[in-house]
């Protein structure tokens, strides 16, 4: 597994030297959002479930999370086609079969039968939960990275469980 994640993140630079996915300027960060992922997956574990990552622009969380948890069923949805471009030759090079790339707009994509959505980056945690709940089938669960800011101004609103790991918050909300 290990040599997977380092083999994604050769797979990134190689590629982001020709076509710019992600920030170069965020290299030095690039292991703290990779750890960050990796507790995502831990979160959801690892069974037959499906899971949809919106905006998934480089593969972060949805790379991550089909590479440490094979029995799920990844979807990386994306709709800026360089960046898919990209997921596709990751998907290929680590033989990575449970993850699947749509390069759609997530408003699209009602209906669709998911019990975990992830979004890292996708938008502020209250808009997330707006429109990924606008999308989401009943009895599923929204999980997303926090900082430490926007952790005290949730648990306020009490609207969803956050959970420490370590120096990482995470929001996870149950759709009804």
């Amino acid at each position: 597994m290990e040599e997977k994640i380092k083999r994604y993140i050769e797979l990134l630079k190689e590629y982001n030297e020709k076509v710019n996915i992600y920030s170069k300027k965020a290299y030095d960060k690039l292991d703290f959002h990779i750890q960050d992922c990796i507790n995502i997956a831990k979160l959801i574990g690892n069974k037959k479930i499906k899971v949809m990552d919106v905006g998934s622009g480089a593969g972060l969380p949805a790379v991550i999370i089909a590479i440490l948890n094979h029995k799920n069923e990844v979807t990386a949805v994306e709709s800026k086609s360089r960046k898919t471009n990209f997921l596709e030759i990751v998907k290929k090079e680590l033989d990575l079969d449970n993850l699947m790339i749509l390069n759609k707009d997530i408003n699209t994509l009602k209906g669709q039968e998911v019990e975990v959505f992830t979004a890292k980056a996708f938008a502020k945690p209250m808009d997330a939960i707006r429109i990924i709940g606008s999308i989401a089938p009943k009895k599923t669960k929204l999980i997303i990275p926090i900082s430490e800011k926007q952790k005290e101004e949730l648990e306020d609103i009490k609207m969803a469980e956050v959970r420490c790991i370590g120096k990482y918050y995470y929001l996870i909300k149950n759709f009804c």
